[in-house]
Parts: C-alpha cells; structure tokens; sequence
C-alpha cells in the first residue's frame, strides 16, 4: 500500500495539529515570563519587546545596538539583516505580534515534529501541547517573543523532506543562509552540509547567507561593522558567560575556572570549536547510514555546545533529539548507550534544573559548591560525553563503509 502524500494532507488537518498546542501557548504565555498578566492579557515578551523597538529606532534612523528595553534593559544583539526581516513589527498594534509570533512559533514547532517523522493528526496536536508545557527551550521561546524555533524550522526544512518529492518554493540551503544570516550558529549545518555530500545546498547555503548579510549591510552599513567588529562572539552586554543560564562549553570552563577572562575565554572558544567540528563529523557518518533526525540533532547540538552564549531557551534542538531518540528506541536503530545518554540530555534540558534548582545573577555562580557545580554544568558535559562516545565508536568502526546508495542520493 502506498504511504500517504503528507504534502497533501486536507486543512483540517492542519488545524487539529496547530490550534490545540496554539490555544495553551496563548493561556500559558503570560505566566512563562515575570512581569506578565493573565487578564487583560498581557504577556511579557520581553525580547519580542526588544525587536520592536529596534525596528522603530532604525526606521526613525537611529542605532539598532543602543536600543534597549523599558524595565528589563535589554539590547538587540542580532545582525543588521535580522532587523530589516523585522520591519514588519512597527506596522499594527503590539498585542497583534504577540498573537501572530506565537502561532507562528508553534507553527514552526509543529513542522519540526512532523518533519522528524511525528504521527500527523491529534497525536501530533498531542505532541505539540506536551512540547508547550513540559519542555523549557520551547516554552520559555514562546515566553520571551524569541527567533530559535524559527531558526530550527528554517534549517530542519531544508535538511528533512516534508514528504517524498516535496515540491520548493526556494532551492534547498537557500534557509540554511537565512538562518545563518539572523544568528551565525547555523552556519554549521553549512560545514555539516559539504561533508555529507550535499555540495549544491552547501552552495546555496553560502550564497543565500552572503547576499542577506550583504543587503543588511546597505541598509545599515555602520551597524554591520559595528556587529561583525564584536558583538558577533556573543556580547550580549547583560549577562556574561559565568552566568548559569549559559549552557554553552565556555560557560562550563568559566565556571569550573571561576575566571572570565581572555585566556580562559579562548580555551573555551576553542574547545566550543573543537566540540562543533567533531559534531558535523560525527553527524556524517549517522547522515550516511539514513538516520538522518539523528544526525541534524547531532549538529544542532553542536551549535549549542559552541556558541559563546548558549541560553536555556536556545536549546530548542532537543526537540528533534528527543525524536531521534524515540524513532531509535522504536526501530532499535540506534545504541542502547546512545538512546540512554541522549534520552537524559533531553530530560535534564527540558526540566532546566540549573535555573530551577540554583541561585543565578550578579556573579554569584563565583560561590558555587561542588555539588552546585554538578548541577550548573551536567546539561552541556553530558552533550559532549555523547559525541566523545560517538566519536569514539566512528573510529572503532572505520571499516565499516556506509551504504552506497546514500552516498550515491547526497552526491546527486
């Protein structure tokens, strides 16, 4: 029996998947973020606050990376393309975007989920309300007004096919450069996208990434020096890398060293470099094999581990891992090891017990105990256990060739 398009799935369909996850979404918003009220509705999205009024000052021809929100003093730390995309958001009424970001993001959540190989129908409507409610990066997303699960969506579309023959709109890669563009860490799924093969989408990739950069670069040519002279290594000017809700590999050395400054802040930089590359070569050989959800999760959490400043709510990729997780536990594809350390990366990220459980800001972390410590920096040491051990098992099983007809489909 043939498997039914899903490209071609009846709107109804969509609707049962999008409005129940949606629905909660919008009466848990108001009480992800301090400062929110439930009635009158008024949630606290606090960098959706952000990106607001940095679209207003560059219209009014102002500086982008001065703006910065009443109350919670927060700065738009995105490169000067992200604002341009954002225009939008000074036309109508505040409380119209809150509605309109937050479909939108549950929207892009929905098709991960559904791409990652999700069951369609009221068991993914299922999926996305547990998302909403039980898993922090993607709550907390939500809460903020933030860009991470569209940045997911943007790369999971172009690396994991909605259906067999999905017909595009825009070259393959071509999303990979957009999300690059908004926030430099996808760029590794540009790397990851060259070894497994896929030279064209790498190509796209590159080309999309450069003609965005390069129109924010005419529109605001200061502000695209000023970006990429410093604030790209991450300087969000409010919070530095010893802070617990920084879980990136620079913010467990710092940490664990009580010392942020430049040397330690390089060996971090170059372990994060290190960690990044090794998640792209070991993601390849997992590409290779056809369990491709695993692989994206793989770099995915890559870009995590490397990135200067990795907040909770960045971690929306333990939502595709926990899919790989769940297909491997299902088809018994991959190592019980594997599925049990992955399994408890996503547990530990989706419950946020560093945030939950520590006391966070104004440096306190200097104070942390042993056991404090323990709790701060598990989520991120557990990660890099997991590609070690990936790595370690590629290296056992160098005569092990992939199969050449995925070889043969990534070279096409």
């Amino acid at each position: 029996m043939r498997a039914p398009d899903r490209a071609r799935t009846a709107p109804s369909t969509w609707l049962v998947e999008l409005v129940p996850p949606f629905l909660v979404a919008l009466v848990l918003l108001p009480f992800v973020i301090s400062g929110g009220r439930a009635w009158p509705w008024v949630p606290a999205t606090i960098d959706l606050d952000v990106y607001v009024l940095a679209v207003r000052d560059m219209l009014a021809g102002g500086n982008i990376y001065t703006t910065q929100s009443p109350g919670y003093g927060l700065f738009f730390i995105y490169p000067p393309i992200a604002a341009v995309l954002m225009t939008p958001l000074a036309i109508g009424p505040y409380a119209l975007w809150q509605v309109l970001w937050t479909a939108a993001g549950v929207a892009a959540q929905q098709a991960v989920l559904r791409r990652c190989g999700a069951p369609r129908g009221w068991r993914l409507a299922v999926l996305g309300v547990l998302l909403v409610l039980a898993v922090e990066p993607i709550r907390t997303t939500l809460g903020y007004g933030q860009v991470n699960t569209f940045l997911m969506f943007l790369v999971v579309a172009d690396l994991l096919p909605d259906a067999e023959g999905e017909r595009r709109w825009l070259p393959r890669g071509s999303l990979i450069g957009l999300a690059a563009a908004i926030k430099l860490t996808p760029a590794l799924f540009i790397v990851f996208a060259f070894l497994v093969g896929r030279r064209r989408l790498g190509l796209t990739a590159v080309a999309s990434f450069a003609v965005l950069t390069l129109v924010g670069a005419v529109f605001q040519p200061t502000r695209s020096l000023e970006f990429f002279g410093g604030l790209a290594a991450g300087d969000t000017r409010t919070a530095g890398p010893i802070y617990v809700g920084n879980q990136s590999l620079l913010g467990v050395v710092t940490r664990l060293v009580d010392d942020d400054g430049r040397l330690v802040t390089l060996a971090g930089l170059a372990l994060a470099g290190t960690v990044a590359l090794l998640s792209a070569v070991v993601a390849r050989q997992w590409w290779l094999r056809g369990r491709r959800v695993f692989a994206v999760a793989l770099v995915g959490m890559g870009t995590c581990l490397a990135s200067p400043l990795s907040w909770t709510h960045h971690h929306v990729w333990v939502v595709v891992l926990a899919m790989a997780v769940l297909l491997g536990w299902r088809d018994a594809t991959l190592p019980r090891w594997v599925l049990w350390v992955a399994g408890g990366w996503v547990v530990w990220v989706s419950l946020c017990l560093p945030l939950a459980l520590l006391p966070y800001g104004q440096e306190v972390e200097r104070s942390y105990g042993p056991l404090q410590e323990l709790v701060a920096n598990l989520g991120p040491v557990t990660g890099l256990v997991l590609l070690v051990g990936l790595a370690v098992r590629l290296l056992r099983r160098t005569d092990e060739p992939a199969p050449a007809e995925a070889v043969a489909a990534d070279r096409a």
